[in-house]
């Protein structure tokens, strides 16, 4: 008996190998559990974190209030134009016998250009001093034969008087001198017709030199030696000639949106594309109140001399000019930008870009660049870190400044254009 209770008790005893495998199958147990609640709770601190809205920090764009000039311009094109053009033509025809001028060459006035052949000229003056001749030796002549039935119409008349010739004779020797009166005022008249054509055969001599009307510049010419001229039907064109190019006058069109304000004697200043970066000044001289509509737009012609003493400007070239329709001088204004800004909400500024100028997602009030003379704009000044809103009264505007007519601004305000969106490790001011 005791020996088969000694086998039982070895059987029920657990030897030492058997205990360190539960050992070991235990501890793995705790170690999973262990792993699980420090992945749950790694999980839901990450879910905190992500779903928590990060603090926004907001760097304010700004620039410093100070007083200036506000220039108003209206902007036109228009084209460079000498100021006086003369075309010089040909009165009479023939062949041209020499030319002595070229294309750009100044001349003055009464200067020769050109001259005609006047060979044939001169023949005609030689014919029309014949025919004044002939109608001198005809007047003569007539003259005396006037004077002859004269004197017998006077006899006749004492004869009938004293009844020794007929009534009848007396009336045919009045007729007799009638004829000869009117023979010697046609006589007359020929001879001053003949006078007349030798004038005019002189003055086609004169007119035989071509001369320049006024002192300038010859734009174009547009004859050669030997060239046959025709001024029959029509005066050709044989020279262009612009008066001295060291005035000019710029002609531009300006828009009817700006013509209200444009006015005789205002400054402007003008590019050309043959010199970039280089300015020049003009002076409005004439409006005309004739209008120009090309594509339902409605233009207004302006003059503006310029001065070209230095000759670089030349007639035809396109020019971009800017008149000067207003000036205000040393006044408080502000950048069209902070016109335009607005500060972001706090779920804007989270959501944003990193450089919002202009914020979309709270347009409103004055947002434009410009503003009418006496209307209300609203900028934002940075006072004590925050933005502060400001209603003003504004003026005139040169599309990059506003003039400021009223409100509680002044020089040395911090006034804001524009944001910067960063994260924390930027400086600036929080977003609330």
């Amino acid at each position: 008996m005791i020996e088969a209770r000694d086998q039982e008790n070895e059987l029920s005893t657990p030897s030492a190998d058997e205990i360190k495998k539960k050992v070991t199958r235990s501890s793995q147990g705790w170690a999973r559990w262990v792993a699980i609640a420090i992945a749950v709770i790694g999980t839901g601190i990450g879910v905190y974190f992500w779903q928590k809205p990060k603090e926004v920090i907001i760097n304010y764009r700004t620039e410093v209030v100070e007083l200036g000039d506000v220039i108003t311009r209206a902007s036109a094109t228009g084209t460079l134009e000498p100021t006086r053009v003369v075309t010089v033509g040909a009165e009479v025809s023939g062949r041209i016998a020499n030319v002595l001028v070229e294309a750009n060459d100044e001349v003055k006035a009464g200067q020769t250009l050109a001259v005609f052949d006047a060979t044939t000229l001169e023949s005609q003056i030689t014919l029309a001093k014949a025919r004044v001749n002939s109608s001198s030796a005809s007047i003569r002549s007539v003259q005396a034969g006037y004077d002859s039935s004269k004197l017998e119409l006077e006899r006749t008349r004492t004869l009938v008087e004293r009844g020794v010739v007929p009534r009848a004779e007396l009336d045919s020797m009045i007729t007799t001198e009638a004829r000869s009166r009117a023979d010697l005022d046609r006589a007359r008249a020929e001879a001053a017709q003949a006078r007349a054509n030798l004038e005019e055969m002189q003055l086609n001599l004169e007119k035989a030199d071509i001369v320049s009307p006024i002192d300038g510049v010859v734009l174009t010419r547009t004859v050669e030696p030997g060239q046959t001229v025709a001024s029959s039907l029509q005066a050709p064109e044989l020279f262009v000639i612009a008066e001295s190019l060291s005035k000019m006058t710029l002609r531009v069109w300006i828009d009817e949106a700006d013509v209200g304000v444009v006015q005789a004697g205002q400054e402007a200043n003008f590019e050309v594309s043959a010199w970039p970066g280089k300015k020049f000044t003009a002076v409005v001289e004439k409006l005309n109140l004739s209008p120009t509509q090309t594509d339902n737009v409605v233009t207004y012609a302006a003059e503006l001399s310029v001065d070209n003493s230095e000759k670089l400007l030349r007639p035809g070239m396109t020019a971009n000019a800017a008149i000067v329709t207003g000036k205000r001088e040393n006044v408080l204004r502000v950048p069209n930008s902070a016109l335009r800004f607005r500060p972001p909400t706090e779920d804007a500024a989270s959501e944003g870009s990193p450089l919002l100028a202009a914020p979309r997602w709270r347009r409103g009030g004055n947002a434009t660049s410009t503003t009418s003379v006496g209307g209300k704009g609203t900028v934002y000044v940075l006072r004590a870190g925050q933005a502060q809103m400001l209603e003003l009264t504004m003026g005139r505007t040169d599309g990059r400044f506003t003039e400021v007519i009223e409100g509680e601004l002044e020089p040395g305000d911090e006034i804001i254009t524009g944001i910067m969106r960063s994260e924390e490790s930027s400086t600036g001011t929080r977003a609330k």
